[in-house]
């Protein structure tokens, strides 16, 4: 796992690539999960599915791809790639565990339009739907903004369905989760 420094307006993340795949999807579903166990709040979060193509660009908005970032301290969840700023705040019980949280990234494809999910322990936050170019590598992604190990993300996991239309396929490139 390669960690790369890259910065969204003033804020540097350390970005970690975790898992690499192809996909055929005109329609259906991307789904990634896995867990968080947080040791420092005072940080912010990264978590992404990215397109692999534009995955070394030091700028966020030169990524292609949904991802959020999560303000530990105070639950606001942001579109560092997109434009759309704040998307909005989660309960802060669902940051404060001391276990670890489960964290889902999805989002449903109709064609050229992406409705974006994000599900933090319990709660869960609609993003803003996306028209976006097609992108059909992708890279699934995570980080924060404080050290590397005041955060650690286990047990990844990604689901690719097809719905009613179009081909959907899955193969993986050398880093196996």
């Amino acid at each position: 796992m390669n960690t790369q420094p890259t910065e969204f307006g003033n804020q540097r993340f350390n970005l970690t690539r975790l898992h690499d795949a192809e996909i055929e999807l005109i329609s259906g579903e991307v789904i990634f999960e896995l867990e968080l166990k947080l040791y420092n709040k005072a940080q912010r979060l990264f978590l992404g599915i990215l397109d692999s193509h534009r995955l070394e660009a030091k700028s966020m908005n030169l990524q292609g791809g949904i991802a959020v970032s999560l303000n530990a301290s105070n639950g606001e969840v942001n579109d560092p790639i997109n434009g759309q700023g704040v998307i909005g705040y989660l309960d802060q019980s669902q940051i404060e565990s001391e276990n670890s949280i489960f964290m889902c990234l999805e989002f449903e494809k109709i064609k050229s339009i992406y409705i974006p999910k994000l599900t933090v322990g319990e709660e869960k936050i609609l993003l803003p739907a996306l028209h976006l170019p097609e992108f059909k590598s992708i890279s699934l992604v995570v980080g924060n903004s404080g050290n590397k190990n005041e955060s650690e993300f286990t047990n990844p996991h990604l689901m690719v369905t097809e719905l009613d239309c179009g081909l959907a396929s899955l193969s993986s490139h050398n880093n196996p989760m």
